[in-house]
């Protein structure tokens, strides 16, 4: 409160500074005095020189009130403070005031920049320049800012923009609602509608912080990021983005979606989390905390997630922590899943307390388990299982007429199940194979399940990648 005082007594002190002097017209080629509405007022023509404490003023005529010391300025006005130069059509200088107004437009000039806009107000006593309609603010060696209107306090180089606004530096162009732009600082903070676009991301949000000299921006609100090069696009409430590095940070109903055009399809990969990091230069996504991912009918649910892009084409992901893998009606579960994409998907490998499951009907469930799995596929179609360490599995066999038939049971060191054309065709048991054949007299589907046997419901849908 007491600075707050003090600030307000130096105003007032600066204002009475003002008041008690004149403006004074030092030079003109004709002057002429006269009395309007009981004031005293001199019209002077020509070649005209003016002076108020440490301001200069020229024009080609002015009016000048003596008792309001007022004075209005037409043609060619040009007044200069310290390093400063504003010009201008006309204007209005206030000398009780300290200020003067450009109603049909001025350019402010001065070592930082230039500022131009159809209507100008500039405060002397506070360094303030107050401007509006078709803003441009510039400075040639590293920005420009156009907007509806700013506030330019030129002390401390720091501008408040409104409507419109955009603002190119050398390494960014931000578009938004408002800006605050602090040049000395390097720092943009903007505020709605907000669009930073820099070399390899765009992005969109109600606010963010642009930190010009590190290049980085941190943005709240409905952030979006166009990751350009990638055909990337993350959504989140937060984000961290460093361009130098290369590297993202997202937080908050996180979504990417990565399109990958191939020669007749694009493949979608989607991931859903709540932190996701991006690391850039190496194609890489670390996600975790409530990890959902799907790719075309692969599909995935656990709590941590890493994905690395191949520049072939395709890539790898890997995740951990409670992981569950769906690939079509197939179902995986393990310590952690590793799989490899080309177009389609290769190879997938289930480690620890590896699982696989996938239904014949409602009750009726083909089994695999291990210490290990490696699924292979070819053109997108399961190809094998191979089951490595305490492996056991239970399938269910089909006659001619593809009635059901029994099923086996199994177990061994190492199991390995042949497919073609999405159907079981051979299994191979080495190292103490055992097995138990039961007819299909004496078959309860629901009694027939290895340790481990459970069907998980959350299975990621694609609707959640689209919620707003």
């Amino acid at each position: 409160m007491k600075f707050f005082i003090k600030l307000s007594l130096s105003v007032f002190l600066l204002c009475k500074l003002y008041s008690q002097d004149k403006i004074t017209i030092n030079y003109a080629d004709s002057l002429l005095g006269k009395i309007i509405n009981g004031e005293q007022v001199r019209e002077a023509i020509g070649n005209v020189s003016l002076s108020h404490n440490k301001i200069k003023i020229n024009c080609n005529r002015v009016i000048q009130y003596i008792d309001a010391n007022r004075a209005e300025l037409y043609g060619n006005v040009r007044l200069v403070s310290d390093t400063i130069v504003i010009t201008a059509s006309s204007g209005i200088y206030y000398g009780n005031e300290g200020k003067v107004v450009c109603p049909s437009g001025a350019i402010l000039r001065d070592p930082s920049g230039v500022l131009k806009a159809n209507y100008g107000v500039y405060y002397f006593i506070n360094d303030l320049a107050s401007f509006r309609g078709k803003v441009k603010v510039t400075d040639e060696s590293s920005y420009e800012i156009t907007c509806d209107e700013v506030d330019y306090y030129r002390n401390v180089q720091k501008s408040y923009a409104k409507g419109n606004v955009k603002i190119i530096t050398d390494s960014s162009v931000i578009f938004t609602d408002y800006l605050i732009y602090e040049k000395l600082l390097g720092i943009s903070t903007a505020t709605g509608n907000v669009i930073i676009e820099s070399d390899s991301t765009i992005i969109t949000s109600d606010k963010a912080i642009y930190y010009d000299n590190e290049k980085k921006s941190i943005a709240e609100g409905k952030v979006k990021i166009n990751f350009i090069n990638e055909n990337t696009y993350v959504y989140g409430d937060y984000a961290e983005n460093y361009e130098k590095k290369d590297y993202s940070l997202i937080r908050g109903s996180v979504r990417l979606i990565n399109l990958e055009k191939n020669q007749d399809r694009t493949d979608t990969t989607f991931i859903f989390s709540h932190q996701l990091e991006s690391f850039r230069q190496k194609g890489y996504y670390y996600a975790k905390d409530s990890v959902k991912s799907i790719r075309n009918d692969f599909s995935s649910s656990s709590e941590r997630g890493h994905y690395l892009k191949n520049i072939q084409g395709g890539g790898v992901i890997s995740i951990s922590g409670k992981p569950v893998v769906w690939k079509g009606e197939l179902q995986l579960t393990g310590d952690s899943v590793y799989a490899e994409f080309t177009d389609a998907l290769n190879d997938m490998y289930v480690i620890g307390s590896a699982f696989a499951s996938q239904p014949l009907d409602s009750v009726r469930y083909d089994q695999v388990s291990g210490m290990r799995l490696h699924l292979n596929f070819k053109e997108d179609r399961l190809q094998k299982i191979f089951a490595d360490t305490n492996s056991s599995a239970i399938y269910f066999i089909s006659d001619n007429n593809n009635n059901p038939d029994g099923a086996n049971l199994i177990s061994g060191d190492r199991i390995i199940m042949y497919f073609g054309d999405d159907k079981l065709k051979e299994v191979k048991v080495t190292g103490k194979p055992d097995g138990i054949y039961y007819p299909e007299s004496l078959v309860n589907p629901v009694d027939l399940r290895l340790n481990g046997f459970r069907i998980y419901t959350n299975k990621p849908v694609r609707d959640i990648f689209f919620v707003n």
